[in-house]
């Protein structure tokens, strides 16, 4: 199969070419385009498959407008509720007997840094229980609001200013080496800019719900990405 760039009409090496995620780099002007309308079934090979709307989301309607209404609650929050109650009572604890032994400045400032840790930790904690995503569709616009604890990452985003939406898989790794998992929700927006929209999913199967119904109600064909996550 012989491939030309769209762009610029330079022919792309085999090099370049991804058959896997049908994308090409063109090496000439740098461009990243996808080519499955190009390959007979390639574009079916690729489709994702059609996502059921995973436990913890509500859907409604006002009016003509969709809205998508996530919980963040998953058992991960009960193992950190514990994990802040020992972390918060043992820096209590401390400051406790600092105070009442008079203790050096050093002894108070030296545990600050483990302070800063246990507030912006009990704090997740507690976002974790209680909030939820707003996600409200119309045709002309989307938003994304998380609520009741303030957090960063509400946006409004008019339709013509989003090219595409697609998932993305984040790895992590502690200490010991192990590997947890998490998903995101990013856009490509008409300028070329690349945007998270909702992050810290727990499950592919909630970024790619989300990247379905959004797409499928604000008029956005789906094609590949580079660098987006593989269907699953």
């Amino acid at each position: 199969m012989n491939l030309n760039c769209p762009h610029c009409r330079r022919s792309i090496p085999a090099g370049d070419i991804n058959i896997q995620s049908a994308l090409a780099k063109c090496a000439s002007c740098s461009a990243v385009f996808g080519f499955a309308d190009k390959v007979p079934g390639a574009a079916a090979a690729l489709a994702k498959r059609v996502v059921e709307m995973p436990k913890g989301y509500t859907m409604t309607a006002e009016g003509a407008d969709l809205v998508l209404i996530r919980r963040w609650f998953s058992a991960k929050f009960v193992f950190l509720l514990f994990f802040c109650a020992f972390w918060d009572g043992f820096l209590i604890f401390w400051y406790g007997i600092a105070l009442s032994k008079g203790a050096p400045l050093l002894a108070m400032v030296f545990p600050l840094i483990h302070v800063a840790v246990g507030v912006g930790l009990t704090y997740f904690t507690l976002a974790g229980f209680l909030n939820r995503t707003r996600i409200k569709m119309s045709t002309g616009e989307v938003s994304i609001k998380h609520y009741p604890l303030p957090w960063a990452g509400n946006r409004t985003l008019r339709r013509q200013e989003i090219d595409q939406l697609f998932c993305e898989e984040k790895l992590s790794r502690n200490r010991n080496s192990s590997a947890t998992y998490s998903y995101n929700l990013s856009a490509v927006l008409a300028d070329g800019r690349r945007i998270k929209l909702i992050s810290g999913l727990d499950q592919p199967e909630d970024a790619l719900f989300l990247e379905q119904k959004i797409e499928g109600y604000i008029g956005i064909a789906d094609r590949p990405v580079a660098g987006e996550m593989r269907p699953v």
